[in-house]
């Protein structure tokens, strides 16, 4: 098959392009064809807050090269990972003009909220899930604490929505957890055309042995708000001797990190490093803590954590606690309670069999659930389901 696929690049890279490139790989080692169209993020394109937000509403440039790619190319599937903010979601019905299926992968939550994360001031917010005009995210500024960007990026929700975008342009939406299914279908959107499919990640091999050094929980992410990163370091200081935490990432809380790793020996912070020392530093470790405070779905941390065998310790969220706790491979505690998270971290100090008994257990997650061979897979199975039905 042809896939042509669309994204709206971020002024930080994050797992949505990831995750589009990977995928891009996945097909191509399939044996189908990719072809990529990127719109760049509005600081790199350096345009006016006024154009940006025109563009986020109804961007006729985009739209148009849409059009030109599927006539050069001959796609059998539109595959739009992020639309927004400027590529706009005209380009779902340029696609539909050109009588090719469209399919979108929900990498956040920007179809229900405007900052796509449903948190405000540091808490969880579904004020504009439900709702088709959202307009307590213009009340409350959401968009980089701004109501002009704010509201055009809700004038272009409600007016897709209204217009029929979303209803008929839109073969089939891809959640990556089925919290996030409900949530869409919460919000109105036509539960009938929304499919879970679990991302992918490429395999890290698996370490059947933690190494001899120290005792090691590792994070590894952005270090902001919420990520739970306050949460932890919190939690360590709680924690007795016996367990070093390491650190990697970089963010707004790098100070803050730098901080407690000067007066605290048994933190370490390493900064941003490479993938694959991140994966290096997840076989090393016995357990991989992901406190975030977020609906975030499925991050990659944890995929790659399986990977290796390592356990992963997460908030109960259910988007990131659910499938944890199904295939027994970690913890969850309480979301944002750092005396919760310091108990399990004080039970994990204290049993150091714990963890390890739970290796096995987590590559075979990895390999029934996050493996890139069944991912192929389930891309396929969508595109010639959608394929077939338009």
């Amino acid at each position: 098959m042809r896939i042509l696929q669309l994204h709206n690049e971020h002024a930080s890279q994050g797992g949505a392009t990831e995750l589009m490139h990977h995928e891009a790989r996945v097909l191509t080692d399939g044996g189908h064809g990719v072809e990529q169209y990127l719109v760049p993020s509005a600081e790199e394109a350096q345009l006016s807050a006024v154009r940006a937000g025109a563009k986020a509403v109804w961007n006729r440039e985009a739209s148009r090269e849409v059009t030109r790619r599927i006539k050069a190319f001959r796609p059998d599937v539109v595959h739009v990972h992020t639309p927004f903010p400027l590529m706009s979601p005209a380009v779902f019905r340029a696609a539909r003009a050109a009588g090719v299926p469209a399919v979108t992968t929900l990498h956040s939550y920007r179809y229900s909220c405007v900052v796509g994360t449903c948190v405000r001031d540091g808490a969880i917010c579904e004020d504009c899930v439900g709702s088709r005009t959202k307009l307590a995210g213009v009340r409350h500024a959401c968009y980089h604490d701004s109501r002009p960007a704010t509201a055009a990026l809700t004038l272009s929700l409600g007016l897709h929505r209204a217009m029929g975008t979303f209803d008929h342009c839109v073969s089939r939406y891809l959640t990556l957890t089925e919290f996030s299914r409900q949530l869409l279908i919460r919000d109105g959107y036509p539960a009938e055309k929304i499919q879970v499919k679990a991302n992918s990640v490429p395999d890290p091999g698996y370490r059947a042995v933690t190494s001899d050094g120290p005792r090691t929980v590792l994070f590894a992410g952005r270090l902001v708000d919420v990520k739970g990163v306050r949460t932890l370091l919190d939690a360590w200081a709680q924690v007795p001797a016996g367990l070093r935490l390491v650190i990697a990432g970089d963010g707004d809380l790098r100070p803050l990190v730098e901080e407690r790793a000067a007066s605290d020996s048994s933190i370490e912070f390493v900064g941003w490093v490479s993938q694959d020392k991140v994966v290096e530093l997840m076989g090393a470790a016995e357990v991989v803590v992901v406190p975030s405070q977020w609906y975030e779905g499925a991050p990659l941390v944890i995929l790659r954590s399986l990977g290796v065998g390592t356990p992963v310790l997460v908030s109960d969220l259910e988007n990131l606690s659910a499938e944890v706790l199904a295939d027994r491979v970690g913890w969850a505690f309480r979301t944002g309670d750092a005396a919760a998270l310091a108990a399990e971290l004080d039970r994990l100090r204290q049993d150091p069999g714990l963890a390890e008994g739970l290796r096995s257990a987590a590559r075979a997650s990895y390999d029934a659930r996050y493996s890139p061979v069944l991912d192929l897979g389930r891309l396929e199975e969508v595109y010639q389901l959608v394929a077939g039905s338009d």
